[in-house]
């Protein structure tokens, strides 16, 4: 019964983004097609075939390994702040306990170093480009696009862009609406790790979910966008793949000091975003409730409340297992207009409970991206600093590239939970 939901959860999926479409009689359906197909063939590598499925749960134990790595820089740094250690003793931070601040800030910091310093060799663009010719060649996307949405699957939706700089003022309207629904709908390598340790320290392992997700994204995000709004112009990238490998860094040490920057204002932001969205959110929640009582003293109103009456019927079509659905549409409703962060928080402490293993694959996957009211502010402002000539067409694209970056990772999802 979970499989045929999830089968009408695609045919909803691919019919609202048909319903926004601005010019359905130019959709390309042999790009969409492949772009599903794809997406199939990569979960069915990855749930289905045994090899490639421990292959994966390497990569997971590995992302578990890199937050035990950072802790030691952590340590030196915090070392001497008594935590509750396991087994309920206060002891040295050093010596294990976690502390979200902490633990996260250290663990962005390294991916980011890590992430540089490939950057700086051109490994990193070379991934990026071999994996965007593949994509290239199945799905017969042009190169910008291509390859922006594979390099949103490594680095942050504003540093994808920069590894297409140069084709930001010529790129279509269509181009520029899926490169900033594949940001949306990805997430950078380094919070990727955060995510699948804050699911270690809650005994999930959502690691191979969360690689899902951001394998899935790109095709999906192509698919989505090129339904909303399809080519109609020439793109001066069409059927080639073509990237600049040099390194913007003078050594090795300057990759890391500058990935070590760049990591530690990415954890600030994220510290500051949870801080002030959480208080506000619990302000809101207080304003709710007293509202609530005022017709029933026993109804409490709340933004959980509302969001799992409103997504309850998009998380029942993405195939989620009875039991799940309404914390699962609470957790879809807090990502979209909250944040992400904030979701899986309340995923993997239990507040929002999810129960069975198809349900926490499902929602996972879901909310595994950026695609959030926040975000989007933010990406049309880096990408404007980048190409200042866009601005208008990116500030017009932005709600456009939140929805197909929404509808993108919910795609993916009912794939995964289909083949599960």
């Amino acid at each position: 019964m979970e499989r045929f939901q999830g089968i009408l959860g695609i045919f909803l999926i691919l019919g609202i983004a048909f319903l926004f479409s601005n010019n359905r009689s130019k959709i390309n359906y042999r790009l969409v097609l492949s772009g599903i197909i794809l997406q199939v063939v990569i979960g069915i590598l990855v749930f289905k075939v045994s090899p490639i499925t421990k292959f994966f749960q390497l990569v997971g134990h590995g992302m578990g390994k890199l937050e035990a790595f950072a802790r030691k820089g952590a340590a030196f740094v915090y070392g001497g702040i008594g935590v509750t250690q396991p087994g309920g003793t206060l002891g040295d931070y050093a010596g294990g306990g976690f502390v979200f601040a902490f633990n996260v800030t250290a663990t962005i910091i390294l991916v980011c170093v890590l992430v540089a310093i490939l950057y700086h060799y051109g490994i990193m663009q070379r991934i990026v480009a071999v994996i965007a010719r593949a994509m290239n060649f199945v799905m017969r996307v042009s190169g910008a696009e291509a390859l922006s949405n594979v390099a949103s699957a490594f680095v942050g939706q504003v540093e994808a862009q920069v590894m297409i700089r140069p084709y930001l003022s010529s790129m279509t309207k269509s181009e520029l609406l899926a490169s900033m629904s594949g940001s949306l709908a990805c997430i950078a390598g380094g919070i990727l790790v955060v995510y699948a340790n804050m699911g270690f320290q809650a005994g999930m392992d959502i690691a191979p979910f969360l690689i899902t997700a951001s394998l899935m994204a790109a095709p999906g995000a192509l698919v989505i966008s090129k339904i909303v709004f399809p080519e109609t112009e020439e793109s001066v990238t069409m059927g080639r793949v073509k990237m600049e490998v040099k390194s913007n860094y003078t050594n090795v040490i300057d990759a890391i000091s500058h990935g070590a920057g760049d990591g530690f204002k990415i954890a600030m932001n994220v510290i500051a975003m949870l801080i002030g969205f959480i208080a506000l959110i619990t302000l809101v929640d207080w304003i709710l409730i007293n509202i609530g009582h005022l017709f029933n003293e026993n109804f409490d109103l709340s933004l959980d409340y509302i969001f799992g009456k409103l997504f309850t019927p998009m998380a029942w079509a993405m195939g989620v297992p009875g039991q799940d659905v309404n914390n699962v549409a609470t957790l879809l409703g807090q990502k979209l207009t909250i944040n992400e962060f904030v979701a899986f928080k309340n995923m993997t402490d239990h507040k929002v409970p999810i129960v069975s293993e198809k349900g926490i694959a499902i929602v996972t996957i879901a909310i595994a991206g950026f695609a959030n009211f926040s975000s989007v502010g933010m990406q049309i402002g880096g990408i404007g600093e980048l190409a200042p000539d866009r601005r208008a067409d990116l500030a017009k694209l932005g709600l456009k590239a939140l929805f197909c970056g929404t509808l993108a990772s919910y795609l993916s999802a009912t794939i995964a939970g289909i083949l599960m």
